[in-house]
């Protein structure tokens, strides 16, 4: 699959499809990193639901019961938060939680650059575009403020003046 999608792109489509391409690879890439992700968050809820039986095991032979589903909940978000924090304190799952955000914020940089395109192909304003027209009348209204603020200003000065003669 790599070859494919490193072979040169030809014709009118081109960018498109090169586009396209690296969007696909970077969506593969992020369905690796989600798989591995989901793996160590698997892991996390296995030794969450183990303790959790333990807990309710210990309960059990002591006489005592969970009374409402409150106290369900508060007992299983403890361990669920333990087992979470310690997972994550080891070197594996960081490195897994890294790769998983990478991989999804380049999967997103190239959607939108794929979108770009194809909206640039359809006569449709981008992305970049809107954003560079709310930039322009974001420093418009800038300018037009400071302008009415000089202008007051000036007003304000040329009624002292007048006021003074």
């Amino acid at each position: 699959m790599n070859h494919f999608l490193q072979s040169p792109h030809l014709g009118y489509t081109r960018e498109f499809n090169h586009k396209l391409f690296q969007s696909l690879e970077a969506w593969f890439n992020l369905q690796h990193a989600s798989f591995d992700y989901q793996l160590v968050l698997l892991e996390v809820w296995l030794k969450t639901v183990e303790e959790f039986l333990r807990v309710l095991l210990s309960l059990a032979e002591t006489g005592e019961t969970i009374q409402h589903w409150q106290q369900f909940l508060q007992v299983w978000s403890q361990l669920f938060d333990r087992a979470f924090a310690q997972a994550f304190q080891s070197e594996h799952p960081l490195q897994v939680r890294g790769k998983f955000l990478d991989a999804a914020i380049t999967f997103r940089k190239q959607q939108q650059q794929l979108m770009e395109v194809l909206l640039k192909g359809n006569d449709l304003p981008t992305r970049s575009e809107v954003d560079e027209i709310h930039r322009s009348i974001y420093e418009l209204r800038k300018e037009v403020k400071s302008l009415k603020q000089a202008f007051m200003e000036s007003q304000k000065e040329r009624d002292q003046e007048q006021e003074d003669i």
